[in-house]
């Protein structure tokens, strides 16, 4: 990870500490931490590795993301304000949001920055585990953020466009 893995990391976490407030939806902020989940998967992943214990960790992976993705958005209301369509996030959207996020860059600081321990200690895991390539632990997290924004950005999308299609229409003259 460089600087930047940590500062879109951190923007992450922000989208849903701006939504304790309550912020205004549009089509752009509910597409923006899409965006940055896409900047990561094009950057890092090379494959989904499916041999022996690898799908296991993958899918492992995939069903965290969802625990916390739709964990968060679970405490997280969309309503019509006077301005528009809101969304505010409760703490615990917050807790399960970032527990995701805290989770994956810890992990990542630990393989990068832990030393020949780290090392061995991961070796072992994977070994235990039948995981036959690392590419296998970028897949998993890549795909565990992917579908942890993908799925609360879905369901708070759809909450939107619920209430968006409750609008009456404006006609112009």
């Amino acid at each position: 990870m460089n600087a930047f893995d940590y500062i879109l990391d951190a923007v992450l976490v922000a989208t849903i500490f701006l939504q304790f407030r309550g912020r205004r939806l549009t089509l752009r902020n509910l597409l923006f931490p899409i965006l940055i989940v896409a900047y990561f998967l094009f950057a890092y992943l090379r494959g989904i590795p499916t041999a022996r214990g690898d799908l296991y960790v993958i899918v492992g992976g995939i069903l965290l993301g969802l625990v916390f993705g739709v964990g968060a958005v679970s405490f997280t209301r969309v309503y019509l304000g006077d301005q528009g369509i809101y969304a505010k996030a409760g703490p615990l959207a917050a807790a399960f949001w970032t527990v995701g996020v805290v989770l994956r860059t810890a992990f990542s600081l630990y393989a990068v920055d832990g030393g020949a321990s780290a090392d061995r200690v991961i070796e072992r895991t994977m070994h235990s585990l039948s995981i036959t390539t690392p590419e296998t632990i970028v897949a998993c997290l890549l795909l565990m953020v992917m579908v942890e924004v993908g799925s609360r950005q879905l369901i708070v999308g759809t909450r939107f466009l619920q209430l968006r299609s409750q609008l009456p229409r404006v006609v112009a003259p």
